[in-house]
């Protein structure tokens, strides 16, 4: 019953799609919003109604962003009224079958523009919307992607048309739907950023979740930003009617809800956290997989509304915010930056508004599974961990990084989709360099073979390759300057794989070659033997194995390859004269 009225609160708080006034033009209703939240149009509706927004509203564009893997368009909806106002961006449909935000963007949007809802923000901010960040996905249409989610009765797929997973691509911006996002990002530099999505997970009675980056301490404002801008929307939502937590619902043992729950920050591969990494505002906003698909739209619109509302009040603090963050992200050189953290063991008591659950023997995995009774609300007291430690903290080089010719092509293409600045540098410089004792190979991600490497930086002069280039770190995105290049980050290029080819060898000498070269070796330098013996004893496996014997001489040989293991970017103290 409880489950049911706060369902009739939240229809009765959010106006209704069946008392639209005679200004809202019928052509705008969405798919979703005339079967009763049944269905979800296809594609080809998000891209006529973009365009008959525009049509319909002053100030309001639509326009073509990029294109996807099959060749379909992907498009923004942008509602400017007044010129050099912050920016809200809106996206929905990165995971396309969680596509509620679509349907309920464009039922928001339209109450917004006819001043039916937050009077008066178009003269505070401007809009940014995409509607579908993965068309292709959305057009894997079908009953059955989602079977862990209510409604709608047809839904897209997580995917891209390539199998990528486009919600963890936003650093190393491999697809062209990224590759779209981020030039809208940069040309238009929202100053908040709100992500769609919808959970998997438990079934529990909250309703949506909201997540605003950063969490962790900067020192420079923009957590203290965020965590206001949180409360803000928990109350807002509370308020109209809903259960909002500000975390991730997932339990710290999936199989068990007494383990709880744990805030965290995820690295910026995610759209918030990258955000953040950019030094602007990021929201993800997760409604519940098990509601129905009315009352997540409906949560969703509640969320712009308070948002909405809020920026009335806050916008301008918003940018000012924003801007000082980038004032001091371009301060950073010479500084040691947290920039991975990790949960402490610090827990605080969460009354968090379950179901009765019981762990049942299964004959069908020889475990036990959840079984939960919806028509049994309860309270579970669980732990919540909300303590952060640093986890990875690195040295800021004080001048910035040299990527090496052979490699400066393919880092530049990505540094132009983020907007980082560099510039081409030649010569010969002191830097310090990375020579990795061991990397270690992960299983394919993304698409990708994802690495860890160890090593240390160290003193070294080197002469650059042609074409090298130098990106400084006196620039507004240092901070997502170092998530790209320290390789300790997970998600640096080297972490993503972009440098592989780096740490294979790729020239030989034959072994009878070695055993030749090795005498001459011997020969000439008296002191080798003695180094070759003190080698020999301090590692057994190489006492044992031939071939790593000869590996060693090859390694002394003048032949061998020194940048093999050599990581191609290197940290500078100065920009390079």
């Amino acid at each position: 019953m409880r489950h049911a009225l706060v369902g009739l609160f939240v229809l009765a708080a959010c106006p209704s799609t069946r008392s639209m006034p005679p200004r809202e033009p019928p052509s705008l209703l969405t798919t979703a919003e005339q079967s009763q939240w049944k269905r979800t149009g296809r594609y080809d509706e998000a891209v006529r109604l973009c365009r008959d927004f525009a049509r319909v509203y002053p100030g309001v564009g639509c326009e073509e962003i990029g294109r996807t893997g099959q060749d379909r368009p992907i498009v923004v909806l942008r509602i400017a009224r007044k010129a050099a106002l912050p920016v809200i961006y809106i996206q929905a449909g990165i995971h396309a079958g969680e596509i509620e935000g679509k349907d309920a963007g464009f039922w928001f949007l339209r109450h917004l523009l006819a001043g039916m809802v937050a009077r008066g923000a178009l003269d505070h901010v401007s809009i940014v919307f995409v509607p579908v960040v993965n068309p292709d996905g959305h057009e894997r249409f079908g009953p059955n992607h989602r079977p862990n989610q209510r409604g709608p009765e047809e839904m897209g797929f997580r995917t891209n048309g390539a199998r990528q997973n486009i919600n963890r691509d936003f650093v190393k911006a491999d697809t062209p739907e990224m590759q779209a996002l981020l030039r809208v990002i940069t040309r238009w530099d929202p100053t908040l950023f709100i992500d769609r999505h919808a959970t998997d997970g438990a079934k529990f009675e909250h309703d949506v979740s909201v997540i605003v980056a950063p969490l962790a301490p900067r020192g420079d404002e923009l957590e203290e930003t965020a965590a206001t801008l949180s409360d803000v929307i928990q109350r807002g939502l509370t308020a109209r009617g809903h259960l909002p937590v500000p975390f991730y619902p997932s339990f710290i043992d999936e199989a068990d809800p007494a383990s709880g729950f744990e805030v965290g920050e995820a690295p910026p591969r995610f759209s918030n956290w990258y955000m953040a990494a950019r030094g602007r505002l990021g929201v993800l906003v997760e409604t519940h997989s098990w509601r129905t698909f009315g009352e997540r739209a409906r949560a969703t619109y509640h969320v712009l509304e308070t948002v909405l509302a809020e920026a009335i009040r806050s916008a301008s603090r918003w940018r000012a915010v924003a801007d000082q963050t980038s004032r001091a992200s371009a301060a950073l050189g010479g500084s040691k930056l947290t920039l991975g953290w990790k949960t402490g063991p610090r827990t605080r008591p969460l009354a968090f508004r379950g179901y009765a659950y019981e762990k049942r023997p299964s004959e069908i995995s020889g475990s036990t599974w959840l079984v939960y009774d919806e028509t049994k609300p309860e309270v579970w007291n669980v732990p919540l961990h909300d303590e952060l430690i640093p986890d990875v903290t690195v040295d800021v080089p004080r001048g910035g990084y040299i990527v090496d010719g052979g490699f400066a092509k393919l880092v530049g293409a990505i540094l132009d989709h983020h907007g980082i600045h560099y510039q081409p540098v030649g010569g010969t410089h002191a830097v310090e360099t990375m020579r990795a004792r061991k990397v270690t190979y992960l299983p394919p991600f993304e698409g990708r073979t994802r690495t860890t490497i160890e090593g240390a930086w160290a003193g070294e002069t080197r002469k650059l390759e042609q074409h090298a280039i130098f990106v400084p770190i006196a620039q507004p995105l240092a901070r997502l300057v170092v998530h790209l290049f320290d390789p300790a980050l997970p998600d640096s290029l080297a972490a993503w794989g972009h440098f592989n080819v780096a740490f294979e060898q790729k020239e030989y000498m034959e072994a009878y070659v070695v055993e030749e070269q090795a005498r001459a070796m011997l020969a000439a330098d008296p002191t080798l033997q003695a180094t070759f013996d003190q080698a020999i004893a301090a590692d057994p496996e190489l006492a044992k194995s031939p071939a790593r014997r000869l590996a060693w001489f090859y390694h002394q040989h003048p032949a061998w390859d020194e940048r093999v293991n050599l990581l191609p970017v290197y940290r500078i103290a100065a920009p390079p004269r």
